[in-house]
Formats: C-alpha cells, sequence, structure tokens
C-alpha cells in the first residue's frame, strides 16, 4: 500500500510522511508520560528534571516513524548507501559545517555560562548530547532518506527537477516547525519555518550530492549543538520554546546564507554526479513490481 501511495501520488505520502512523524511522537509522548506517571514520583523525577532526556524519548517515536516507512517501501538501504565517504561527504558540506563549528566555538568560549548559572550534572548533559544525535537521526531519516528522496525519485534528476525536489522537501521541513505554536510565540515560530525551510534545502541539495546520510545527521546534530549549547551546559537557561519565542525578523537573514551554498552545489556541471549516486532511483521498478 505505501509502495503504491509513494508510486502514484508521492506529494500526499510525502505530507502524510510529515503528519504521521508529529502525530507519532505527540500521541507517544502522552503515553509515556501516563506511563511515568503511573510508575510514580521515582520514575518521574529524571524527566523531570532534565528536558532533553524527555526529548529524547519523543525523538525515538519520530524515528520510529521514518524506519516503518523506509522498511515499508522497501528503501532502508539509505542507511548503507555511500554516494560519498564520511569525510569526503563534509567537504561537500563544508559550508554548513565551518558556519556550524565557528558558532559552537564562540558559544562555548565567547559568550560562556550565562551569569550566575552552574554546570549541570553529567548525566544530564550526557541526555543533552543524545537528544541532540537523535533529532539529527529521526528528522534526517523522516525529512531526507524519506521525503527528499522520494521528491528527488519523482522530478527527476535533470538541474531543474533537482530544484524542485530540493523546494518541495524544504518546505515541508520549515512547515513541520509550525507545531512549535504550541509553546512558543508566533512571530518567532513563523521566523523558525521559513529559516529551516532554507536550511533544508541546503541539507537536501548536500543529501543529494553526498548520497550518503550520515553526513547529515552529522550536521544535523552539530547545528542543533552549536543552538543550544547553553541550555545543555547550564542550569538556569533558556528553554527550547523560549529560545525560539526570541527569534526576531533580523534572523531571517541566515536563510539567505543557506541559499547561497545551496546555489553552488547544485550547480549544473554536478548533476551527473547526483544521477550516479541516485541511479536505482531512476531505473524501472521490477516487473513484479509494476504488475
Amino acid at each position: 500500500m505505501l509502495k503504491r501511495l509513494r508510486a502514484a501520488h508521492p506529494f500526499v505520502y510525502c505530507a502524510l510522511a510529515a503528519v504521521g512523524f508529529l502525530a507519532v511522537m505527540t500521541a507517544g509522548m502522552y503515553l509515556f508520560t501516563l506511563l511515568i506517571v503511573l510508575l510514580g514520583p521515582a520514575a518521574a523525577q529524571p524527566f523531570v528534571q532534565e528536558e532533553f532526556l524527555l526529548q529524547s524519548v519523543n525523538e525515538l517515536f519520530g524515528l520510529l516513524v521514518g524506519l516503518v516507512l523506509l522498511a515499508r517501501t522497501g528503501r532502508l538501504w539509505v542507511y548503507r548507501q555511500r554516494g560519498r565517504g564520511f569525510l569526503d561527504g563534509l567537504l561537500v558540506g563544508m559550508f554548513p559545517f565551518v558556519m556550524v563549528s565557528f558558532a559552537l566555538s564562540a558559544n562555548l568560549a565567547l559568550a560562556g555560562p550565562p551569569e550566575g548559572a552552574a554546570v549541570k550534572a553529567p548525566w544530564r548533559i550526557a541526555a543533552f548530547f543524545v537528544c541532540m544525535f537523535l533529532i539529527g537521526l529521526a528528522e534526517e531519516t523522516l525529512f531526507r532518506g524519506v521525503i527528499a528522496q522520494t521528491m528527488l525519485e519523482h522530478f527527476g534528476p535533470g538541474r531543474a527537477a533537482v530544484w524542485k525536489a530540493c523546494f518541495a522537501s524544504g518546505l515541508i521541513f520549515g512547515a513541520m516547525h509550525l507545531i512549535n505554536l504550541r509553546a512558543s510565540a508566533p512571530l518567532g515560530v513563523l521566523i523558525q519555518c521559513c529559516i529551516t525551510a532554507a536550511l533544508g534545502m541546503l541539507y537536501a541539495a548536500i543529501y543529494f550530492r553526498t548520497g550518503n546520510l550520515w553526513v547529515l545527521v552529522f550536521l544535523h546534530t552539530l547545528q542543533d549543538c552549536a543552538a543550544l549549547i547553553n541550555s545543555g551546559l547550564y542550569e538556569s537557561t533558556a528553554t527550547i520554546s523560549e529560545v525560539v519565542s526570541g527569534y526576531d525578523p533580523s534572523m531571517l537573514a541566515s536563510a539567505l546564507i543557506y541559499l547561497i551554498p545551496t546555489v553552488f552545489l547544485l550547480r549544473k556541471k554536478r548533476n551527473p554526479e547526483i544521477a550516479a549516486f541516485w541511479g536505482r532511483c531512476f531505473a524501472p521498478p521490477p516487473e513484479s513490481e509494476q504488475t
């Protein structure tokens, strides 16, 4: 059923994949919260004390959705595919890698801990980094491994087609962040959606150029670490919702910064490379599937 829906109605399939991702995460968290409440204060205490531990559980539900979609459509090979090796892939994604590494270094060395803030316990810091990895793994599995790859397969390997795939997957990635309206200020959420849509286009371009999902998982994890490092290391700092609420229109400039390397990565002479890495997507399906 999923294979047929994906082949016949790729846009519907991708939209339902994103909606299902959010729905399962939301329902899963309600059930998990109910479970730890029933187990008593001792079981609930670690999750009350450290929000990133609870968020890690949330991301596991999202990852499950991506894994099921890949498995049911016969595309778990995206985890094994190595169009480019990891280090070679980082060279393709050099712009976001350098930019995010600089931001992380600046937050750690220049900004430093907020005044009067204590360092969190080691297990809470570990929970933060595990959470950042799981966010990267879950979102890249769904939005690049499932959605961007489906869009690329639908549109084809031509230059204009690859741009359409980038735009469509980036738009869905940005729209997914509208869920933050539940806890953050509307203006901040809309700005976040614009920024993440542009970032989604850049990530899709890197994915198409490298054919290596793990490069994107690493970049995504590093980016989230850089953005939230103070919340992960120190007490009494802003929550994720407060950080998003604080976004202002001047931050929209970063969307343009993401689009510039996207144009460079998708320049015309690189199209044969994309077609080579993703040849199996453009090959006709086996006769068993056609019937």
